[in-house]
């Protein structure tokens, strides 16, 4: 039977002959009570008994039953207490209106009452079936995937309707039902009853109309599907089987199979969405890469092609002096396209989780000597101005990553600082972080792109970036030091010129004798 959750109906009422039963039952109370009253008390108005009897009848059965308390309760009345007693017979004419009033009364009274117990268990149905809906509806919207649904439908479908429930998601490719979702406990669902319900699913026209079909072992089938797209089936089993699923219950299980439908719809539109988004990223990111490889890659080519061959066709007419900066435009722009294609590299690590993290306690004064000196070789006649703690914080990161980041951000400053403009490194405690500061005196990012210049292959032609680059060593940049546990954020300058990077990191506590060495 069902449960609380289950819609009210008449197989909640008394079997009729229990109904019969406590109707007769009521009338011999009417009796024995106005024989009490009218010994005791004197009590002469006995009808009022009997039509509260027919009433309670009334609000506990059907109306035939309701009907048969009106005439008993009525012959009852007649036989024990209307002259004269103990007979049908009534001798006056004023006496035969009195009891056919009463009968009429009783006919009246029991009617109304039967059809408000009608109504009442109508609207216990309906408020039963809303509440059934709500809770399935609350429970598939925060579904997140397929098994979510089919946990979510079994166990509703389960406690709505008082037996055991199975689901199962159609894959389209193989055009086959997959691996059944059961409740309650683990339902085994054999081959005949899998073949059954996947027959359901042949005709679209009949996962339209929602009917539920019956499978072998008591199972019924209500497919699922969107327009012509079938999603599913969901089956269902009542603990005592039916040859026929009662009216109600079935429109409460269609509706409740419809939801499930609506959710498996809405779950796997979101996820051809997202597939759609990821193939239209990776062909954007595509698009850049080819992009970023035949102008950015290919410029330094050209230029090592072209002073190497003027080595290998004009090396005896040049001047030591010629030679010497052929040579050195080799050698710059195969540093530049060497950067270019680390960055690639590192850029792919980050995204495939392959860059491991093989931490060390280093100076942060030591991995800026480090970068300064590959800094200086680009850019011989930029000034920078470092200022550190004392004594300099230790910082427990893997020591060439972090080189790079900070290499990746002050050569991002440096490609567009004024002729004799500097940069400016300031290093902060704040808390249990360290702050890094890198400020330059460039043209500045605008705010709405602060936040993009750290996405992949993001270029400008104003601000701190220009189009000469890959777009990736800011992006590299903040991988690295996320990878550490920390943050990069763009700002704008403290006097509103230039733009300022400012890198988080943890502020660990160096091991005692490390930190007593650093002091010292």
């Amino acid at each position: 039977m069902p449960d609380d959750d289950a819609p009210a109906s008449s197989a909640r009422s008394m079997p009729v002959l229990r109904e019969l039963a406590y109707a007769s039952l009521l009338a011999a109370l009417a009796v024995l009570a106005g024989m009490g009253l009218e010994r005791g008390l004197g009590f002469r108005d006995q009808s009022l008994l009997f039509l509260t009897a027919v009433l309670f009848a009334a609000v506990r059965t059907r109306l035939s039953v309701a009907a048969y308390a009106a005439v008993l309760c009525f012959l009852a009345y007649d036989f024990f207490f209307f002259h004269p007693r103990y007979s049908l017979y009534i001798a006056a004419g004023q006496g035969v209106a009195t009891v056919a009033i009463f009968l009429l009364a009783a006919l009246v009274c029991g009617r109304l009452a039967s059809r408000l117990h009608e109504q009442v268990l109508l609207l216990g149905a309906a408020k039963a079936r809303t509440e059934a809906l709500q809770m399935l509806g609350q429970q598939l919207t925060g579904a997140v995937d397929e098994a979510d649904v089919g946990r979510v439908a079994t166990a509703r479908l389960s406690a709505a309707l008082g037996g055991d429930a199975a689901f199962l998601p159609y894959d389209e490719a193989s055009r086959r039902l997959g691996a059944a979702q059961t409740f309650p406990g683990r339902i085994e669902l054999d081959r005949v009853t899998r073949t059954a319900a996947e027959a359901c699913l042949d005709d679209i026209a009949d996962i339209d109309a929602g009917h539920a079909t019956r499978l072998d072992f008591g199972w019924w089938c209500f497919p699922l599907a969107a327009g012509e797209r079938a999603l599913g089936a969901v089956l269902f089993r009542f603990t005592d089987p039916l040859p026929t699923i009662p009216a109600e219950v079935a429109g409460l299980a269609q509706a409740m199979a419809r939801g499930v439908a609506q959710a498996l719809a809405r779950i796997r539109l979101a996820g051809e969405l997202e597939a759609a988004r990821f193939a239209a990223e990776t062909e954007r990111l595509r698009a850049a890469l080819l992009s970023s490889v035949s102008h950015d890659l290919r410029s330094p080519l050209s230029t090592i092609i072209g002073s190497a061959e003027s080595l290998r066709l004009y090396q005896d007419q040049l001047s030591r002096e010629d030679r010497a900066t052929l040579a050195g435009d080799i050698l710059g722009e195969g540093l530049r396209l060497d950067r270019y294609i680390q960055n690639l590299l590192d850029m792919t690590r980050l995204e495939h989780g392959g860059l491991a993290i093989e931490r060390e306690w280093v100076g942060l004064d030591e991995v800026f000597g480090m970068v300064l000196p590959r800094l200086r070789r680009q850019f011989p006649d930029l000034p920078v101005t470092l200022q550190l703690p004392s004594p300099p914080p230790l910082l427990h990161v893997q020591p060439a990553l972090v080189e790079q980041a900070f290499f990746n951000i002050l050569e991002n400053g440096a490609r567009f600082s004024p002729p004799g403009a500097g940069l400016a490194v300031v290093a902060l405690r704040e808390g249990a972080r360290w702050r890094i500061d890198v400020a330059d005196r460039g043209p500045g990012i605008a705010e709405a792109e602060r936040a993009q210049v750290f996405e992949r292959f993001y270029s400008v032609e104003r601000g701190d970036r220009r189009p000469a680059g890959t777009g990736l060593g800011l992006t590299i940049c903040q991988g690295i030091i996320a990878a550490h546990g920390g943050s990069v954020e763009a700002l704008a300058g403290e006097d509103g010129i230039g733009t300022r990077l400012r890198v988080w990191l943890p502020a660990e506590e160096p091991p005692a004798g490390l930190a007593r060495e650093d002091g010292e």
